[in-house]
């Protein structure tokens, strides 16, 4: 609150000294504003002689509000202007941020009423803050990007690219969610499972196909069948994609496949090439750029120190840049790396 107080205070001392000058100006008397004996502009007093000059109030300015004033104006201009091309897709995003707010609170002035509690002016303050968040992970993004080496994309496309598969599965469910089945619940799953297995290798031994086998279970109630069409390693739960894409085409899984729904019994049906490196390398990086950004939270005061570089952000205040080096340190010490 005392900080709030000295910046309103601040503040009215700089709008009072604009109408006095803009007055004089007018009506031709500026040269009446009193000065000290430094020949500086007193532009406050007071009758115990107390005097506050231009210069003190721009020192107080300095060194208590100026860096974050002139970063927000600065980056803001910045980010605006670099990815000018996001400015739907953000504006987008804050007003359903904005709607998702009103309906949770009810209405605008409700939502105005639970922001100020937090510290926030108006609604329109809170969301220039998600405005500015989004285009901080555009800017994060794109740094990160540019820092991706060409290993780093081949050992992700070797290890990580997949091409599409097709299969259909058996799924038999535990009486209660995985995570919160007894051993007796899982055993008696798993053992469905299996006998489910044997009745389809029965059935293929006596000359019905694998698709036909499995097809048989479209109606039982007791367990859940499902042609699964088209999908990637990457859509399905890990354990399940594993076994699915270490079959071969018009094979099944021998054993049991535990995920987190449940005992899975699956038919790879079909599998499809994989695509280039060329053709996956956007979503390569950014699936890269996700995982880093992700580990190391310094990257995106790194993202915005290099953009002001970029843009020829030069301060040319001593202070100003003691304080800008010494705000760059603190930020890099309050990020963390995993």
């Amino acid at each position: 609150m005392k900080n709030n107080k000295g910046l309103i205070i601040t503040i009215s001392v700089l709008v009072l000294c604009v109408l006095v000058e803009t007055v004089l100006l007018i009506t031709g008397a500026l040269h009446r504003i009193p000065k000290n004996a430094n020949g500086e502009d007193i532009v406050v007093s007071l009758n115990d002689g107390t005097q506050y000059t231009v210069n003190d109030v721009y020192g107080k300015m300095k060194a208590n509000y100026a860096l974050s004033t002139i970063l927000d104006s600065v980056d803001e201009k910045i980010l605006t202007t670099e990815f000018a091309d996001k400015k739907d897709d953000v504006e987008k995003e804050v007003a359903n941020n904005k709607a998702n707010l009103i309906a949770n609170y009810g209405s605008e002035q409700e939502l105005e009423t639970a922001l100020q509690n937090y510290g926030y002016n108006s609604v329109d303050d809170y969301l220039k803050i998600v405005r500015n968040n989004k285009y901080n992970q555009y800017a994060t993004e794109a740094y990160v990007k540019s820092t991706i080496t060409n290993e780093e994309i081949d050992k992700y496309y070797n290890e990580k690219v997949y091409g599409d598969m097709a299969g259909v599965h058996i799924l038999v469910k535990p009486s209660t969610d995985v995570a919160k089945a007894t051993d007796e619940d899982l055993k008696a799953a798993r053992e469905k499972a299996e006998a489910v297995i044997k009745a389809i290798k029965d059935d293929v031994s006596k000359g019905t196909s694998l698709a036909d086998a499995f097809k048989k279970y479209e109606n039982d109630s007791s367990v859940l069948y499902q042609d699964l069409g088209t999908f990637n390693y990457t859509e399905m739960d890990e354990a399940f994609s594993k076994a699915a894409y270490a079959l071969k085409v018009n094979e099944m899984t021998s054993t049991p496949v535990k995920s987190s729904f449940g005992y899975h019994v699956i038919l790879k049906t079909a599998e499809y090439e994989k695509p280039s490196k060329d053709e996956k390398i956007e979503d390569i990086k950014t699936a890269i750029a996700s995982t880093k950004t992700s580990n190391d939270t310094t990257l995106s005061v790194k993202a915005m120190k290099a953009l002001r570089e970029k843009y020829g952000f030069k301060i040319n205040d001593s202070d100003l840049q003691n304080y800008y080096d010494r705000y760059l340190n603190r930020q890099m010490n309050q990020t963390t790396t995993k």
